[in-house]
């Protein structure tokens, strides 16, 4: 065994195709069967890093869809977690294969005989994940700070060093899985924890725990993240089992990106019932993004990306040689018979042409759409943008103003009422600056979804300032929006954030649309003058 580059895109399917040919197409029912005959008899364990997810879709889709019964393996999918290291798993017998990431290469330099089989994730979703802190704004803002780190994540202590960070000042926790250790009222609260970006921001987002992001990328750190691996001994034994379950797990990724709702629900019906599908859902579009399809084959090593891998360990103090083994990749190649090179040359010229136009429309066409979509998903982050208030999410003045001049036209034409609540936070200057501009965000937050609490389909609440908001009431006479009114103003009485133990409160003024107004602003002037009335009323 030794290990090899593997050819760019182009070049490989070029080579895979003429070979086929050549062989008559029969190699692969070959391949299976001496997969089945190498003498492996139980079934074939596969360690996995986390808990069950849409970040092992690929292995799920194998496993479904047939792909590893096709290869002659019989496979038994091992549920990781954050305590789980899969390298001392595999090593140790306690698997055959296991899913590891770029800290392989430091396990193999360490004497642990490790082989690295297929990088199925092109890029590492490995950040930091902080809680979001006045006093926490760079990742240097960690020390003296508590950090949840799990198993194998060298790539962030390598991240953490390289930035200037005294990891000796940074106080590390075994990780528990749950982000929700990130929020204040925990009670094994954490100011930042290792994360995925496929999974923690949105388990972040649901619990309402607002955080920042400390990307290795920032730095120039890009490693390889979801790796499969198996040992040194199993592949020189067992070669053609470790070639039979790298193509079965590649065929399930490929599976897996195409049909996602498929994979999704057979994850919830077979591993994790207690999941949603949008979790799944968000996961597995971060999920395609670090897998790269667009620029290499799902399951592409590089040697001279590791050997730069092994170049940053070093330097951060993790690894002693920056050199990668010959053999740390895993990749035979068949010596060929000289028949073999004398058709080469004889189809070569014509095959390669050929070849070369049909992936080249291929690509241009696969491009081209790929491009329409991504324009379009750009286009709807760029409206969202546009259009929503960040801290709160609700709409921003620019969507007010469109949606007003909207509503006070239909208003008009068909004769309908249009009312305007303005609400406005007291002394939230006074509580803002006694806590910090974190729980300023908390609270406006928190009186943004009493506000969406309220709202009917056709209604829209808006973020009109600092600590102002607007409700725009369609089709509702001044007796209904006076009961919303007041209905806002009870709950918001009722919200306390912490740490503060004094309940919130506002001042709301009403306007409604007549027959001489220009515009919404002469509805806000009139609700405007009705809130201070209100505030200076002391309600």
């Amino acid at each position: 065994m030794m290990g090899v580059m593997r050819l760019p895109k182009v070049a490989g399917l070029i080579a895979v195709l003429l070979l086929a040919v050549m062989a008559g197409f029969s190699s692969q029912p070959a391949q299976a069967a001496t997969a089945r005959n190498e003498g492996v008899s139980q079934p074939l364990r596969i360690q996995l890093k986390w808990r069950h997810q849409f970040q092992f879709a690929g292995f799920y889709a194998a496993e479904v869809k047939g792909f590893f019964r096709d290869e002659g393996l019989d496979v038994r999918l091992v549920e990781g977690g954050p305590t789980v290291d899969p390298v001392t798993s595999v090593v140790s017998g306690g698997a055959e294969f296991g899913v590891g990431n770029s800290t392989l290469i430091i396990e193999r330099t360490a004497g642990k005989p490790v082989v690295a089989v297929a990088a199925f994730f092109q890029r590492s979703p490995f950040v930091i994940l902080a809680r979001r802190d006045d006093r926490l704004h760079s990742v240097r803002d960690l020390e003296g700070r508590t950090l949840m780190l799990e198993e194998h994540a060298a790539e962030l202590v390598a991240y953490l060093k390289l930035a200037g960070v005294d990891l000796d000042k940074v106080r590390k926790v075994p990780h528990t899985g749950d982000v929700r250790s990130l929020a204040l009222g925990s009670p094994d609260r954490i100011d930042a924890t290792s994360a995925y970006t496929s999974t923690e921001p949105y388990f972040a987002i649901r619990a309402d725990i607002p955080v920042r992001m400390f990307d290795p990328r920032d730095i120039g750190i890009d490693f390889y993240g979801d790796t499969l691996f198996t040992t040194q001994g199993f592949a020189d034994t067992h070669p053609e089992k470790v070639r039979a379950m790298r193509r079965a797990v590649i065929r399930g990724w490929e599976y897996a990106l195409a049909h996602q709702d498929e994979i999704i629900s057979y994850m919830l019906n077979t591993y994790v019932p207690e999941d949603d599908r949008t979790h799944l859902g968000f996961e597995a579009q971060i999920t395609k993004d670090l897998i790269g399809t667009d620029l290499v084959d799902i399951g592409y090593l590089s040697l001279s990306r590791w050997r730069h891998i092994a170049d940053v360990f070093t330097q951060a103090g993790l690894m002693t040689d920056g050199e990668v083994p010959d053999d740390f990749m895993f990749e035979v190649t068949e010596p060929l018979p000289a028949w073999v090179y004398q058709w080469l040359g004889w189809l070569s010229a014509l095959a390669l042409l050929a070849l070369l136009a049909a992936h080249w429309f291929y690509r241009l066409n696969k491009e081209l759409k790929q491009e329409i979509a991504r324009r379009r998903a750009l286009e709807e982050d760029l409206r969202a943008l546009a259009t929503t208030d960040p801290l709160t999410g609700l709409a921003n003045r620019r969507q007010l103003e469109e949606r007003a001049a909207a509503e006070i036209t239909r208003s008009r034409r068909h004769n309908h009422d249009l009312g305007v609540i303005l609400l406005d936070l007291n002394e939230f200057k006074e509580l803002n600056d006694a806590h910090g501009h974190g729980f300023g965000d908390r609270c406006l937050q928190a009186v943004a979804g009493t506000c969406k609490s309220v709202l009917r389909d056709i209604d829209l609440a808006a973020r009109y300032g600092g600590d102002e908001f607007l409700i725009m009431l369609p089709e509702t006479d001044a007796r209904s929006v006076q009961t919303v009114a007041e209905r806002l103003r009870r709950m918001i009485g009722g919200l306390t954030i912490d740490p503060s133990d004094r309940p919130l409160s506002a001042s709301l003024g009403l306007g409604f649309l007549t027959p001489d107004d220009r515009g919404l602003d002469d509805i806000i002037a009139r609700a405007d003058a009705d809130m201070y009335r209100d505030k200076r009323a002391g309600r």
